[in-house]
């Protein structure tokens, strides 16, 4: 059955009924509003938007794996500063040939990554579109006690961490662009394909973090360039130690079966969703320690200078980087 032969109040029942019952104090689906209680420490609010084309294709990733990806993207920048996620909005944009149950599957995804995540839906807006569906998500979160850790705000001699591993989801996008589809047969590919088609938000990570870190991001559109957001300011740079780059052995896998450079996923890649935090040095050792009460690796890959720019090491050589290389909004695929 297509969405054009049920309508938009009926589509909108049948997003409802996949969702948990919101909490005692919150007005979800049903009214011209939404309602959040108020908050001591105020909110976090963030939005972001899927284009079928441009973040993600039908005959790459399921309806259920969309859904997830979509909560977890948006939840990852509450993480980032290190919040916690409590509810959020979606706006869907369907062509009217769209089947219903594979709105009825994307939306069951994100029951699942919601909770997950410990955060509910609480409504949003379903509309046609004539050609390809787009999807938003703005979310809700709280800060901690200590309020939100911001972007801008690291200090020379601050040990730049990261979490998880680098480069992984972008060896899994590699895969995908060369045919190989989820789950493949190979447990390597699967690896990577994973982390590109159900990124996770470190949202524990980030509360503990967030809490030590003089500056906090998560890394969505490459490492090289969330570094370079996060020295823009206050007259600092970066040097990075490549061979201390968490790039696990399934991406070093895909990089040499395709003639890439591994580094070069893990500095330009993208949409690795993992935090990356400036922590002073007397708190680092904490923070691995937290991060390893909560079961997220945690890797030191390199430290916040007083000289402007960017440095990558590798093998105790400098290397050239390229910035041309990372992922930027807008660019047009000259193919």
């Amino acid at each position: 059955m297509k969405v054009s032969d049920v309508g938009e109040r009926a589509l909108i029942s049948v997003i409802h009924r996949l969702q948990a019952i919101v909490p005692m104090g919150y007005l979800g689906i049903g009214d011209d509003a939404a309602y959040l209680p108020p908050s001591d420490l105020g909110w976090l609010v963030s939005q972001d938007m899927l284009v079928e084309g441009v973040h993600f294709r039908w005959d790459w990733m399921t309806p259920e794996q969309l859904g997830e990806k979509a909560v977890a993207v948006n939840i990852s920048d509450i993480a980032a500063m290190g919040g916690v996620p409590k509810a959020i909005l979606t706006s869907i944009a369907l062509p009217a040939d769209t089947e219903v149950e594979r709105v009825e599957r994307l939306y069951r995804g994100m029951a699942k990554a919601l909770d997950r995540y410990g955060a509910v839906l609480l409504g949003g807006d379903t509309v046609h579109s004539p050609s390809e569906m787009s999807l938003d998500v703005a979310v809700f979160g709280q800060p901690s006690v200590t309020g939100p850790i911001l972007l801008n705000g690291a200090k020379p001699g601050d040990r730049l961490f990261v979490t998880g591993r680098l480069g992984a989801a972008h060896a899994g996008y590699t895969l995908l662009s060369h045919g190989v589809r989820w789950p493949s047969t190979s447990i390597q590919h699967r690896s990577v394909l994973q982390a590109h088609l159900a990124p996770v938000a470190r949202v524990e990570a980030g509360k503990q973090l967030g809490a030590l870190a003089h500056a906090m991001t998560d890394i969505s559109d490459g490492l090289l360039s969330e570094i370079r957001t996060m020295t823009r300011f206050g007259g600092i740079g970066v040097q990075i130690d490549a061979d201390k780059m968490p790039i696990d052995a399934a991406t070093r896998s895909v990089a040499k079966e395709y003639g890439e450079d591994a580094l070069d996923f893990a500095l330009y890649g993208g949409e690795d969703y993992e935090l990356l935090a400036a922590i002073p040095p007397s708190r680092a050792q904490q923070a691995e320690q937290l991060c390893l009460q909560c079961g997220v690796p945690i890797t030191e890959i390199g430290v916040v200078t007083d000289t402007l720019g960017i440095r990558v090491m590798r093998a105790g050589e400098e290397i050239a980087v390229d910035e041309r290389k990372s992922y930027h909004h807008f660019t047009v695929d000259p193919d």
